[in-house]
């Protein structure tokens, strides 16, 4: 699982409201186990897996008016040892502790002046104390980090027109399909993929996704 902590960053004056709308548009998602507004400004999204971390980050970055925090916690020996106190719990509790331990990890993520649309990753070893993970897990974290900045620069060039292809076929929609829907030829379709940096956000996708993956896999 994995805790998504998203910041508002924009200029609106009915931020709360703004924020409240779009923590709860994510929530209604079957992507999305839970969601909490912690503040005017903030909310986070708890996840199953890495394809719907993906999925929500894309999601506000496609705004850009929101900072991005990515928190995950990793098992250990000392967790499957006992040596933490999990074995006591029954499995709501249980459920409920790791996502509380993921939400701290996604806020720690999250620095103060972060800036919108930039994404940070942290991961950390399991139990209350908020302790980052180290070696290969903080190596990957920053790469996380850094295919959500590739991705960030290729959204934030698009166009309206470019949204609006995108966002038909990533709803899966074939091209075709999306260019009667839009009210254009097949070919001028295929070049508005192009000029939106289709093809860009696919591979950034993947890659994103995957070194998700290789968090959980840890």
């Amino acid at each position: 699982m994995f805790a998504i902590r998203a910041s508002y960053r924009g200029r609106s004056r009915r931020r709360g409201s703004y924020v409240r709308d779009v923590a709860e548009a994510l929530g209604k998602s079957s992507s999305v186990i839970s969601e909490r507004v912690l503040s005017v400004e903030d909310f986070v999204c708890v996840v199953p897996g890495p394809e719907e971390a993906g999925g929500v980050v894309m999601s506000l970055l496609q705004t850009g008016e929101f900072a991005i925090g990515i928190g995950s916690v990793i098992s250990t020996d000392a967790a499957s040892n006992g040596e933490l106190d999990y074995e006591d719990l029954d499995e709501a509790d249980y459920n409920e502790e790791i996502m509380e331990e993921l939400i701290g990890a996604a806020s720690r993520a999250l620095a103060p002046k972060q800036r919108a649309s930039v994404v940070s990753v942290r991961v950390e070893k399991p139990g209350s104390g908020g302790v980052l993970a180290p070696g290969k897990a903080a190596e990957i974290a920053e790469d996380v980090a850094a295919a959500f900045t590739l991705l960030a620069h290729v959204l934030s060039r698009r166009t309206k027109e470019g949204r609006e292809a995108t966002a038909l076929l990533r709803a899966g929609h074939l091209q075709s399909e999306a260019a009667e829907m839009v009210g254009i030829t097949k070919q001028a379709m295929s070049q508005r993929l192009a000029a939106a940096g289709w093809q860009a956000e696919q591979a950034g996708w993947t890659l994103a996704v995957h070194t998700l993956a290789r968090i959980e896999e840890m």
